[in-house]
């Protein structure tokens, strides 16, 4: 009957154990839970301030583009006319660019159009 009390007994020691081992382990994982939910909210805490400022920029910069005086836009066909005389009498992409107040790739696709079309006319009336 002895051996019966002292086995119970040190089962219930290896019982205590290994319970409190659990409640160690558990206790880290929470601690570690802790530190990442922390980098979590201060990650997300740094994200908001970004947006809300760059939010804030681009509403400064909307208003600013807004109160300016706009031009009126040229019509098309009068800048095509213009961009396509200017390339006849030998003017340089960056020269036209520069006087239409236009990028240079605007310039180009606008020759290309032109150009595009007085072959369609060529090929049209060759048929």
């Amino acid at each position: 009957m002895e051996i019966y009390l002292w086995s119970g007994g040190g089962l219930l020691v290896v019982a205590l154990l290994a319970s409190f081992r659990v409640q160690v382990q558990q206790q880290r994982r929470l601690a570690r839970m802790g530190d990442r939910l922390a980098h979590l909210t201060a990650g997300i805490s740094l994200l908001t301030d970004t947006v809300e400022g760059g939010l804030r920029d681009v509403a400064h910069e909307v208003e600013r583009i807004a109160t300016q005086p706009t031009a009126k836009p040229k019509a098309r066909a009068a800048t095509q006319r213009r961009v396509s005389v200017a390339a006849r009498r030998g003017r340089s992409v960056q020269d036209i660019a520069a006087k239409e107040k236009m990028s240079e790739g605007e310039v180009r696709l606008r020759l290309q159009l032109t150009g595009g079309a007085g072959r369609e006319k060529a090929h049209a009336a060759v048929r």
